[in-house]
């Protein structure tokens, strides 16, 4: 994690000046973030390009672009990660590593802003329909230049990316290319920047909505499905959304991944939080907060039962094949009742991934695992159950799981399964 001092600041804004430039309110916060010590005498500290990379490094971060942009086993932002869209095919995550043939070495400023703001790269060429282009488009052109100079500073590494099985239109991915962050003079200074973080780099609405702001729709914040996840609704609807949870709950989720009462991140919300929010100050994960509890409530899907622990613990056992297998192989971390036996991480209660009866999630992590990484107590891992069991023994397990801390009736059959362990096969 990275700060800022305020002496930085001062440096940073004395060269702006120099340059004849000057820097947003949210460039300000960027840069009193960097961490410097005034006392040192290093020639470094002043020099204006550490700042931007500083600064880059911390947007780099509150986008996740290593989420997308780094394959399972793969590289570092060497591209390769599909993202399926419906009806249409796959297309893959650009290799984004300063290579000049298979990276971005070649890119000039203007063609490296238009990348991430329209869609239109190097040459003219057009890039895929996945990035969240109209979010980008919060951020002004030096915020973008930051996080290049940054990105400049990685390794480079030759992979080129597999052409995808979407076709990629030409020219311009959104016609709305006079959208800037603008801040409302009536809000507080944190809603304002809690707005920027979530609807420019964090672009939160381009999984949890199924709208993005394209094409002038304005996001719900509702829930949506990405690449077979469910995105959950993260609106201020109490039931189905995060109404009910505390300001101290969420900034936890956020910056932690796991909280008690609601259970741990997982799948791309883990790595999400993994590999961005957890680098994040404190303070912008309090904006981010503020902004969201702000949203207007929108009702959808399922919420968990709110069921005691203590009730858990006095309800008949079941004798099941799924509670057998949930016994031999979940209950020596999860316990019996769900509540974890380490911790907030590795508790059920409360998670919608553990408890909707679609079990959408539930499936993939029980296939795949789960990892949460806290940047104090360490790596917190789930092993997946694919190798070794049967697509019948993984719906059982998870139609427990349901029904023993959802208090409902799981809907997940052997062919969900069977079809989720191919799609995993591919990968």
């Amino acid at each position: 994690m990275v700060y800022f001092t305020r002496f930085e600041l001062k440096i940073l804004l004395a060269i702006g000046i120099m340059l004849g430039t000057t820097l947003s309110p949210l460039q300000q916060v960027f840069a009193d973030e960097v961490q410097i010590d005034p006392k040192q005498s290093d020639p470094k500290q002043s020099d204006p390009k550490r700042v931007q990379i500083k600064m880059g490094e911390y947007l780099f971060y509150a986008s996740g672009c290593q989420t997308c942009h780094t394959a399972d086993n793969g590289k570092f932002l060497a591209g390769g990660r599909g993202f399926k869209i419906k009806n249409q095919g796959t297309v893959y995550a650009s290799n984004i590593t300063p290579d000049p043939e298979t990276g971005i070495g070649r890119y000039t400023d203007d063609e490296f802003v238009s990348a991430l703001r329209d869609g239109v790269g190097y040459k003219g060429r057009s890039l895929n329909p996945v990035m969240p282009y109209s979010a980008y488009r919060l951020m002004d052109r030096d915020q973008i230049l930051a996080i290049k100079a940054y990105l400049d500073q990685q390794p480079a590494v030759v992979n080129k990316v597999i052409k995808g099985t979407v076709t990629v239109p030409a020219g311009n991915q959104n016609n709305n290319t006079n959208d800037s962050f603008e801040e409302d003079p009536q809000k507080s200074a944190k809603w304002n920047r809690g707005k920027f973080l979530v609807e420019g780099p964090g672009h939160c609405a381009s999984c949890h909505s199924s709208t993005d702001g394209v094409k002038g729709k304005t996001p719900d914040y509702s829930g949506s499905i990405v690449n077979g996840w469910v995105a959950y609704n993260i609106s201020s609807d109490g039931d189905t959304g995060i109404g009910s949870w505390s300001d101290k709950d969420l900034q936890q989720y956020l910056s932690k991944g796991y909280v008690e009462g609601h259970g741990a991140a997982v799948g791309p919300m883990a790595k999400l939080i993994n590999d961005g929010l957890s680098h994040l100050s404190q303070e912008d994960i309090r904006a981010m907060v503020v902004y969201l509890r702000s949203l207007p409530p929108q009702e959808k899907g399922e919420a968990p039962a709110n069921i005691p622990v203590e009730e858990l613990q006095n309800t008949e056992p079941s004798h099941s094949h799924g509670s057998h297998l949930f016994a031999a192989l979940c209950a020596s971390c999860h316990l019996d009742n769900g509540a974890g036996r380490q911790g907030e991480y590795e508790s059920l209660w409360g998670s919608k991934t553990a408890t909707l009866t679609q079990g959408t999630n539930l499936i993939k992590v029980i296939l795949e695992g789960s990892e949460l990484k806290d940047s104090k107590l360490g790596s917190f891992s789930m092993p997946g159950f694919k190798d070794g069991y049967s697509d019948q023994d993984i719906a059982d397990i998870a139609n427990y799981v349901i029904a023993h801390f959802g208090n409902r009736n799981g809907h997940v059959t052997v062919e969900q399964v069977k079809k989720e362990r191919a799609l995993l096969n591919t990968k």
